[in-house]
C-alpha cells in the first residue's frame, strides 16, 4: 500500500458508502476523482469537490421527486461517469440502486423492475427508451424514467431529462437546507443498498440482495491487496451493472486514485493510449484479446526473426522461473550464451513484450482480473512482457470478493488466498464454501432459493469446485452443474478445455460436451478476422462464410489447431471431434448471458442432433 497520510485505513468508521464518499471528497478535494472522454484527445475531469456536488444535486432531485430511503432506483446505462454519480446519489440517501444490464431484452428489463418494485427508472439513450417502452409501460408503480443523454422528452408522460433532475436538486437544496446530512447519518450497515441480478445462466435472474456493510467489507478486504494511492489512474470499461466494476469504484473511496471511465468498449485502446493507466480492472477475454494480437504480429515476421524471437521469449521465460516453450541448446560457452540471449532478449523485447506493455498505455505496473477463469499461459504471457496479472474469484453473492492474489505473492493458476475476513472451506463433494461480511443477504424475495445456497451456519454454497493447493491458494476448477462425468468415470471441468481451445486465435468460442459419453467433442464459433485474414493469404475467397469452412485447406487449419490445443490436455480432456457453428454466440440469441457468460443448456439443446451426430461419426473411445 503506497504511504498516503489522508488515508482512511479502516471503512469500517463509515457505515455506509454515502458516509465514505462523502469522507472522501473532504479529504481529497481538489484532485481529480473522475475523467470522461469528450472526443479523442479531450478529456473532461470531475475533482472529488464537483463529484460531491453533482452527487448532492442528484440526491436532491431524487428527493424532489419523493424518493424516500429503501425506495428503488434502476439504472440501464452504459459504463459512464453518470452511472456512478447516480449510484452514489442513491445510496447517499438510503435508497437502493437496481442495475439493469445495458443489453439487457425489454422482457428481461421489464422482469428486473417489476420483481424489484422500482419506482424511478434511469436510462441511458432514446434507442434504449424505445427498446423497453412497450414492455415497461404497464408498470404500475414506475412513477417517473430520467434519461441521461439530452432528447425531446414531451411525449413522454413520465420523463424528465437527467440535466432537469439535477437542476431541480438545486432548487431543493435551496428552499429544504441539507436535509441529504440527515439522510447519509441515518443509513446503516445493515441497510439494504443494492439489489444485483444474476445474468441467469439458468431460468429467470434472481436478485441478489447487498447490504451497505456487505460492500464495505468488500472494499475494506481489498484495502490491503491494491498497492495503488492518490497518484495512480485506471481506466475502467467494465459494466456497471456487473458487482465488480462497482465495487472498483467503491474502493476509489478509499485509495483515491481516479478512473477514466471508457465509455465506447470499441475504442479502448484509444482510451488507453490517451490515459495511460498505472493499473487496470479487466476481465479475461480482454487479456486473451491483447495476446492473439501479439502473436498476431510474431506470426507476420520473417521466419529467421521469429526463431530469434523465440529463443528470446524462452531465454525471458528461463530468467523468470517459467517453462519454455521448447528446450534450447546451449552454446558452449557459458559467456557466449550469455551474450546470445541478451541480443535475442532485445529483439523479443521490441517485437513482442513492448507491445503487449504499449497496449495498456505503457505504465500499467499490474492488471487485476475477474469475472471468468484465467488461462494460465495469458497470464504467464503477460508476466514475462513484465506486467503481473492479479487473478481473484467472488461471486455476486459475496460483493465480488473472495480471494485475489497478490504483487508479492502472484500464483498464476490459481486465484489467490482468502481476503482479510473471508472464510472459505471445501465441501466434501469439492464444493467451495465462502463466509463472513460480504456474503448477501438473500435473494429477493426468494426465501427458499436463498436457504438452498445459505446454510444456517452462514456458510454460502457457491456452486464452484476448488481445492487449495500446498500454499493455501485456492484453485477453483468449474462450475458445480457444469462437470462433465464420461463414461469412462473421469471427471473433466469444461471450462479447462474450453479455455485451452481459445488459445487458438482461429476460436472466438468454444463449448465442450461429454457428460456420461466415452469421449469429449466441441461446437465451436471462429474469429472472423483471424480466418478471414489467413485465408486471403492462400488467395481464398472471403465473400462466402458457408463455402470457406468447407474449403480442404481451411479444414486442415482447424485441425492442428484443435490438435495443438490437445496437446496442452490430458488424454482423457482431449477433444475427439468438433463442429464449426455458422455464426457467433450472442444474447440476443439466447446463448449468452448479460454477462457473456455461455448457456450451455440452451446451446446443447439448440444443437443436440449437431452433438449426436459427432459421437454416432466416431467409434468409442
Amino acid at each position: 500500500m503506497k504511504d498516503d497520510p489522508h488515508k482512511v485505513t479502516e471503512t469500517a468508521q463509515s457505515p455506509s458508502i454515502g458516509k465514505l464518499l462523502f469522507e472522501a471528497v473532504e479529504r481529497w478535494g481538489p484532485r481529480i476523482a473522475m475523467r470522461r472522454r469528450r472526443e479523442p484527445l479531450q478529456w473532461s475531469v470531475l475533482t472529488w469537490t464537483e463529484l460531491g456536488q453533482q452527487v448532492r444535486s442528484v440526491a436532491a432531485g431524487l428527493r424532489s421527486l419523493g424518493v424516500e430511503p429503501g425506495d428503488r432506483v434502476a439504472l440501464l446505462s452504459a459504463t459512464r461517469i453518470e452511472w456512478s454519480i447516480l449510484d452514489h446519489a442513491v445510496l447517499s440517501i438510503g435508497a437502493v440502486t437496481v442495475p439493469v444490464y445495458h443489453s439487457a431484452t425489454g422482457p428481461q428489463a421489464a422482469h428486473v423492475l417489476r420483481d424489484s418494485g422500482a419506482s424511478i427508472l434511469v436510462v441511458e439513450t432514446r434507442a434504449l427508451l424505445e427498446r423497453l417502452q412497450d414492455h415497461i409501460a404497464d408498470i404500475d408503480g414506475l412513477q417517473r424514467i430520467v434519461v441521461i443523454d439530452v432528447m425531446d422528452l414531451r411525449s413522454l408522460e413520465r420523463g424528465l431529462l437527467l440535466d432537469e433532475l439535477m437542476r431541480d436538486g438545486r432548487r431543493y437544496l435551496r428552499e429544504h437546507g441539507d436535509d441529504l446530512s440527515t439522510l447519509r447519518e441515518a443509513v446503516k450497515g445493515s441497510d439494504l443498498a443494492t439489489i444485483v441480478y444474476t445474468s441467469g445462466t439458468t431460468g429467470q435472474p434472481k436478485g441478489v440482495r447487498l447490504t451497505h456493510g456487505s460492500l464495505l467489507a468488500a472494499v475494506d478486504a481489498m484495502d490491503g491487496m491494491l498497492d495503488v494511492g492518490v497518484d495512480d489512474t485506471t481506466v475502467l470499461c467494465l459494466p456497471l451493472s456487473h458487482i465488480y466494476a462497482r465495487v472498483a469504484v467503491f474502493s476509489a473511496l478509499s485509495h483515491g486514485f481516479c478512473i477514466a471511465y471508457a465509455q465506447r468498449v470499441d475504442r479502448l485502446g484509444e482510451v488507453l493510449q490517451e490515459v495511460r493507466p498505472t493499473f487496470f480492472f479487466g476481465v479475461p477475454r480482454l487479456y486473451e484479446r491483447i495476446y492473439h494480437e501479439v502473436v498476431k504480429g510474431f506470426r507476420d515476421l520473417p521466419p529467421l526473426l521469429q526463431t530469434v524471437v523465440r529463443d528470446g521469449v524462452n531465454a525471458a521465460r528461463e530468467t523468470r522461473g517459467l517453462p519454455t516453450s521448447e528446450p534450447r541448446p546451449a552454446p558452449r560457452l557459458a559467456l557466449g550464451r550469455k551474450l546470445a540471449d541478451r541480443l535475442r532478449g532485445q529483439v523479443a523485447n521490441k517485437a513482442v513484450f513492448e507491445p503487449v506493455r504499449e497496449a495498456l498505455g505503457g505504465r500499467v505496473r499490474f492488471c487485476v482480473s475477474g469475472g471468468a477463469p484465467l488461462n494460465v499461459d495469458v497470464a504467464r504471457f503477460f508476466r514475462v512482457a513484465g506486467i503481473e496479472i492479479l487473478e481473484g474469484y467472488g461471486l455476486t453473492e459475496t460483493c465480488g470478493a473472495g480471494t485475489v492474489n497478490s504483487l508479492a505473492e502472484n500464483r498464476l493458476g490459481t486465484v489467490g488466498r482468502p481476503l482479510p475476513g473471508v472464510r472459505i472451506r471445501i465441501a466434501p463433494d469439492g464444493e467451495v464454501l465462502m463466509r463472513g461480511r460480504v456474503v448477501f443477504a438473500g435473494y429477493h424475495g426468494l426465501d427458499d432459493e436463498t436457504a438452498l445456497v445459505l446454510d444456517p451456519e452462514g456458510w454460502f454454497h457457491t456452486g464452484d469446485v476448488g481445492r487449495f493447493d500446498e500454499a493455501g491458494y485456492l484453485i477453483i476448477t468449474d462450475r458445480k452443474k457444469d462437470l462433465i462425468i464420461t463414461s469412462g468415470a473421469k471427471n473433466v471441468a469444461p471450462q479447462h478445455v474450453e479455455a485451452a481451445l481459445r488459445t487458438s486465435p482461429y476460436v472466438a468460442d468454444a463449448m465442450v460436451f461429454g457428460d456420461r459419453r466415452p469421449f469429449l467433442v466441441a461446437l465451436l464459433t471462429l474469429a472472423p478476422d483471424e480466418l478471414t485474414r489467413f485465408a486471403a493469404s492462400l488467395g481464398l475467397p472471403t465473400d462466402d462464410w458457408t463455402a470457406l469452412l468447407r474449403d480442404p485447406r481451411i479444414q486442415q487449419l482447424l485441425d492442428a489447431e484443435i490438435e495443438r490445443c490437445n496437446g496442452r490436455l490430458a488424454r482423457y480432456e482431449r477433444v475427439k471431434c468438433y463442429r464449426v457453428l455458422q455464426r457467433s454466440l450472442s444474447i440476443e440469441g439466447g446463448e449468452l448471458t448479460p454477462t457473456l457468460k455461455v448457456r450451455r443448456d440452451a446451446i446443447a439443446a439448440r444443437h443436440q442432433p449437431l452433438i449426436d451426430g459427432m459421437y454416432a461419426e466416431l467409434p468409442p473411445a
